[in-house]
């Protein structure tokens, strides 16, 4: 009986005081009767370190494990692929709110919606990917799951949000009823270890210029564009940092800031947008012009129209009787003296087969 992959699922953002931003939702594909071989894996690349975190063990200079990890995505899944919203801040910027209380729900506001947008693009290339089951980390705290139960929700808030865009979609048609959107404790999943490690190397790489986490996967991932499903390229290259791990005590206050959580920066410095950023600004901008979007939705049509008529070609195959076999029909004049020859070649095509 064949089996269908499943997915597991991180995210990764950052939002910069006159940065663009960038919102990244990333997963990874593994054939089901093969996760258990890439959950032993991802554990044995942990080492002696007590679950994983991307970002906290940068900091801690235990970059060998980011790696190791890495090479686990790129050994044992099928694919990976990243749903990028970028920038994550379009639209007007005058509209920005100046009092500091209101700023901090309007980016929550931003971030939520890029989120969303990105989740949907996701869950779509997913099941084209024909995935059942989707594992995403919870956003809920121990504290929020207890309230949650106790007042009789399977979920904290914060996850029904994801729930309503997995809903929007079966509604439309637009994914399978028997894909399946799980939201797990990620400190203890292997499975999303290897999708925190995507989604942090390609946002390594946004942020600050240095694709060569990124590129450990590159040839097994893709970088959508979140509402189009356009494909996005990291096209700039940089110098990796010496391999394995790092004495924490000696990173710089350069790297020190670069690695740390995506939050926005409310200071008066400026964020210096990179080089692949621009370039994926530039590549999503292209993507969402109306004429190539009016491409895509005629190219998407004539495919569905393409994969209709197979469809329609194989049931009329099965319902209409096989034509009569060559041999079955009645032989063809021949003329005198042919005989011996047609002897012969008869002959020959019987050894033949």
């Amino acid at each position: 009986m064949a089996t269908h992959p499943s997915a597991f699922v991180d995210e990764s953002w950052f939002q910069q005081r006159n940065s663009p931003g960038a919102y990244l939702i990333a997963a990874v594909i593994i054939d089901h009767d093969t996760v258990p071989d890439a959950e032993t894996a991802a554990k044995e690349a942990t080492g002696i370190h007590d679950g994983y975190h991307s970002t906290a063990l940068y900091h801690r200079g235990h970059v060998g494990v980011i790696e190791a990890m890495l090479d686990v995505v790129a050994e044992h899944a099928g694919w990976s692929v990243v749903s990028a919203q970028v920038p994550i801040n379009p639209g007007n910027l005058a509209a920005v709110p100046n009092n500091p209380r209101h700023l901090h729900a309007h980016l929550e506001g931003q971030r939520e919606h890029a989120r969303q947008l990105s989740l949907e693009r996701l869950l779509r290339h997913l099941n084209g990917q024909r995935v059942r089951d989707v594992y995403l980390e919870t956003r809920g705290s121990p504290a929020e799951w207890r309230d949650a139960r106790e007042t009789g929700s399977r979920l904290p808030s914060i996850d029904r949000n994801d729930i309503r865009a997995y809903r929007r979609l079966l509604d439309q048609g637009a994914i399978s009823h028997r894909m399946r959107l799980i939201h797990v404790e990620g400190r203890n999943d292997p499975g999303l270890w290897m999708a925190d490690a995507v989604a942090w190397s390609a946002g390594r790489a946004i942020r600050t210029d240095e694709p060569q986490w990124w590129n450990r996967i590159s040839d097994v991932a893709t970088i959508l564009e979140a509402s189009t499903g356009a494909e996005l390229h990291l096209n700039a290259s940089g110098a990796a940092p010496p391999d394995g791990e790092r004495d924490p005590h000696n990173l710089s206050q350069r790297a020190q800031t670069m690695s740390s959580p995506a939050l926005y920066s409310a200071s008066p410095a400026d964020h210096q947008v990179g080089a692949i950023l621009n370039s994926l600004i530039t590549q999503a901008e292209h993507a969402r012009a109306p004429a190539n979007q009016l491409t895509r939705e005629v190219l998407g049509y004539v495919q569905q129209i393409a994969k209709r008529v197979e469809q329609i070609s194989d049931t009329v195959n099965h319902i209409l009787p096989r034509p009569a076999s060559e041999s079955a029909r009645p032989p063809a004049p021949r003329a005198e003296g042919a005989e011996q020859n047609d002897v012969g070649v008869s002959h020959h095509r019987e050894i033949d087969d």
